[in-house]
């Protein structure tokens, strides 16, 4: 009670009187909408999921900028969960994610219209039924044989019963909660970068409070411009809001991790602390050949090429800075060059990589996809 009480007043003194209402009226409303429920019939559903990969391993992939200077081409074979927008990365990757969540209601709301091209992709997807903030998903989601309903719990805590939940301040806080549940082991954290910036171009949807939309294709905190891009809603990573979302983290680090379930932070260049690190390509232990192999086959894929081998790699053009992207056709260049690059060629070309440093730029055609 004491912990809901300073919630409270921090929100009152940030937001002011309106927004408490609003929100304790959306809590109420959640309230009554969860009783109506049949949690009996969800929570055998659970159970019948409970434990079906105990021992396995699997990575968890957030949305960071860095999974750009990752080879995420080298999980194909491995168990994924992935969240919100992540659909937009597909046509860069061999493989869909296996288990997929989205809790933010701003967030669920936008992507609704999406679901058609991300749920039949997948082993499970998790979305909350009754959000705590009074919306109700159920609806949207029953036409979805393999998507597992959550209710979520506003509190502090790790559930053990699901599909009781407890949400935090990140999609991922929830996510541990389920990958548990599943009976996974061991968990790899990847674009968990946890370096926000404030997304100066979006629009506040009120007066006060985090809620936002985008004005543009400029996401500065994502792996491309468009994840959160123009007319999508979502809130603003004010420091407090990170510090909270650090502070759940912190907590699953001190009181859920043991023996039975590690948590291990494989990304490039997080800041994330909670959690120990270690190197995403000495876990993999490919060999040279063995990732030459799996980049060229992604590589024809993504691009349809005739030739195999390094004939495939020969047909891309060094990057030239004195051209326009607009007028280039497919090219290759330097990591660092693509880093500099993607947020603007994405709108022009699929970026492929990296692979030995290099990344390949598939030129699109006029319907949004590659051109031989």
């Amino acid at each position: 009670m004491f912990d809901l009480l300073q919630k409270v007043l921090k929100t009152l003194r940030r937001e002011g009187f309106h927004s408490v209402r609003r929100k304790s009226y959306n809590r109420y409303k959640a309230w009554r909408l969860a009783k109506k429920i049949d949690l009996d019939k969800e929570t055998e559903r659970w159970e019948i999921i409970k434990d079906r990969y105990k021992g396995k391993r699997v990575f968890v992939i957030g949305n960071g900028p860095s999974l750009n200077k990752t080879p995420l081409y080298l999980l194909k074979n491995e168990y994924k969960m992935c969240f919100n927008r992540f659909n937009i990365m597909h046509e860069r990757l061999n493989w869909v994610p296996d288990f997929f969540l989205t809790t933010d209601n701003l967030v669920l709301s936008d992507l609704i219209r999406e679901l058609d091209e991300i749920v039949p992709l997948t082993t499970y997807s998790f979305f909350p039924g009754i959000h705590f903030r009074g919306h109700n998903y159920i609806k949207n989601l029953t036409k979805y044989e393999n998507v597992y309903w959550t209710l979520q719990i506003v509190k502090k805590g790790f559930s053990e019963q699901l599909p009781k939940i407890y949400p935090g301040g990140t999609v991922i806080y929830e996510g541990f909660q389920i990958l548990k549940h599943l009976g996974f082991s061991e968990v790899y954290l990847v674009g968990v970068d946890m370096n926000y910036r404030i997304h100066d171009t979006a629009k506040k949807l009120e007066d006060k409070g985090i809620d936002i939309i985008s004005q543009n294709d400029d996401d500065p905190n994502h792996f491309d411009p468009r994840y959160f891009g123009k007319n999508r809603k979502y809130h603003q990573p004010e420091k407090y809001v990170i510090e909270n979302t650090i502070k759940d983290l912190n907590y699953i680090s001190r009181r859920v991790v043991s023996d039975d379930f590690h948590i291990i932070n494989v990304g490039f260049d997080s800041k994330l602390e909670c959690f120990p690190k270690q190197d995403f390509n000495t876990l993999l232990r490919f060999s040279s050949n063995e990732k030459k192999k799996i980049f060229l086959d992604l590589l024809s894929k993504v691009a349809d090429l005739k030739s195999i081998g390094d004939q495939a790699l020969s047909q891309f053009t060094e990057f030239d800075c004195d051209n326009e992207l607009e007028a280039l056709g497919s090219f290759t260049c330097s990591l660092d060059t693509a880093l500099s690059l993607i947020n603007k060629a994405i709108f022009t070309h699929i970026p492929v990589g990296p692979f030995k440093d290099k990344y390949y730029f598939i030129k699109r055609n006029k319907k949004g996809h590659y051109e031989n």
